[in-house]
């Protein structure tokens, strides 16, 4: 590990080209379970194998505590190490991976991308983000934001042992989830006008987000829209729902994965 690492900071580019992406986020990977691993590996094999290019804008595991983490996750990133050998893969941070770091992404063959990201597809711009910093309504959210991708919290937080990461992280997951149940729905959703003036000032026809975990397409004017990635659910050993965006005939579109 560099001495001064800082994940936020290594991310390669905010322009790409792509031919056949297919999109996801939100999955929340639990690096422990198997089912969810192989529940992962079927969506590539199913899904990800008819694509030139595997887009994922953040939140790809639950928690991401530094590169050295890897074993931890094996089972779902070998086989999407594997992947990438023939496929091109990028990858954002969310607000649970946001410790992803060049080391990852060389290892995945990916390419880590910055947020925003400008993706020319089929001759339009688009605009991709997980989304978490266009909620700007949740100023509580976005001071913690400010301060975990700052160089010194994650130079500290990375001098830790891993075993103590991995605990901080999963306690950290516990508190989040109980929070979110008392947050109105608007702090927890992207502030339109300025998703708006963002697509616009970057030139691009639409927009790809995640992290609100409200699927779907929305209009920002008459002539700009959004799109919201669904979020992977895990309620039961056999009931896992996932979700991805593809282009048919040059128009984005919306799909689940059961």
């Amino acid at each position: 590990m560099s001495l001064f690492s800082c994940p936020t900071n290594e991310t390669q580019t905010d322009r790409i080209e792509l031919s056949d992406p297919c999109f996801i986020s939100d999955l929340h990977l639990n690096a422990e379970s198997q089912a969810q691993a192989e529940f992962f590996i079927r969506f590539l094999h199913e899904v990800g194998e008819k694509h030139s290019e595997l887009v994922i804008l953040g939140d790809f595991f639950d928690y991401w505590v530094g590169d050295d983490a890897w074993e931890s996750a094996s089972r779902i990133l070998e086989p999407l190490q594997k992947w990438g050998q023939s496929h091109k893969l990028f990858i954002m941070h969310g607000n649970r991976d946001f410790m992803m770091g060049k080391k990852l992404a060389s290892r995945l063959g990916a390419t880590l991308l910055r947020d925003p990201c400008v993706a020319r597809i089929n001759t339009q711009n688009v605009l991709l983000s997980h989304g978490d910093l266009w909620c700007i309504n949740d100023h509580d959210y976005q001071k913690v934001r400010q301060k975990v991708r700052s160089f010194w919290w994650q130079w500290l937080v990375l001098r830790l042992p891993l075993s103590k990461r991995l605990k901080i992280a999963h306690d950290a997951r516990t508190r989040s989830k109980e929070s979110k149940v008392k947050k109105e729905a608007l702090l927890m959703d992207v502030d339109a006008p300025t998703v708006a003036d963002a697509a616009l000032q970057k030139q691009c026809s639409f927009v790809i987000h995640g992290h609100t975990h409200q699927p779907g397409e929305y209009a920002l004017s008459e002539e700009l829209k959004r799109f919201v990635l669904p979020d992977w659910r895990f309620c039961a050993a056999n009931c896992f729902k996932g979700g991805y965006l593809t282009f048919i005939n040059a128009t984005p579109v919306l799909q689940t994965f059961q």
